[in-house]
């Protein structure tokens, strides 16, 4: 979200299964649209954690619904992180892959009318696994193991985390702005 050649970029790792970054998700959200109208853009790589299996077909549903639309792809992410509950690793203990992407598709319709068969076709196409696939290499070449990681302009060891309010994610990122004006 945001413009490319944003002067701040904000660079967030997130799993859809993390409860972490389901706990950054709604800051994030709320920064994004603080700097609505300024050089500040957010970039989000999902990547698949190995203990959240169902993560990968989240990352899938979320891809397959977004259709390449930024607003798709977050306004879905959101629904899908006040959702985690039901694809929690305990509520799928004895569940199928089926029932996985049946619950994908079912959280797709609740979030907008959906053909469903269509929408679970696409879940399995070529470009959406590469879409889905992408995030996790990219997250190899920058070390980035666990969830949620953030970078601001490429930088690390930031002084904000998955716990910190707005107000610090400001504080971080005000300076940034006027150093750049």
């Amino acid at each position: 979200m945001g413009a490319a050649n944003a002067n701040v970029t904000i660079d967030v790792f997130v799993d859809l299964q993390c409860p972490h970054s389901k706990q950054a998700w709604p800051t994030l959200m709320s920064l994004v649209e603080h700097y609505k109208n300024q050089s500040v853009s957010l970039r989000t790589h999902l990547i698949t954690l190995s203990n959240h299996r169902q993560a990968w077909d989240m990352s899938l549903g979320l891809f397959a619904f977004a259709q390449g639309d930024v607003e798709r792809f977050y306004s879905f992410a959101s629904f899908m992180y006040q959702n985690q509950e039901q694809f929690y690793n305990a509520e799928f203990k004895h569940k199928t892959h089926n029932d996985l992407q049946q619950l994908v598709a079912d959280l797709a319709q609740q979030h907008a009318q959906i053909n469903r068969e269509a929408f679970i076709k696409r879940m399995a196409d070529e470009d959406i696994y590469i879409l889905a696939r992408t995030p996790i290499r990219y997250a190899a070449t920058r070390a980035v193991w666990a969830t949620p990681t953030m970078f601001v302009n490429n930088g690390a060891k930031l002084p904000v985390n998955h716990r910190s309010p707005l107000e610090h994610w400001i504080a971080l990122i005000d300076p940034l702005l006027s150093d750049e004006a």
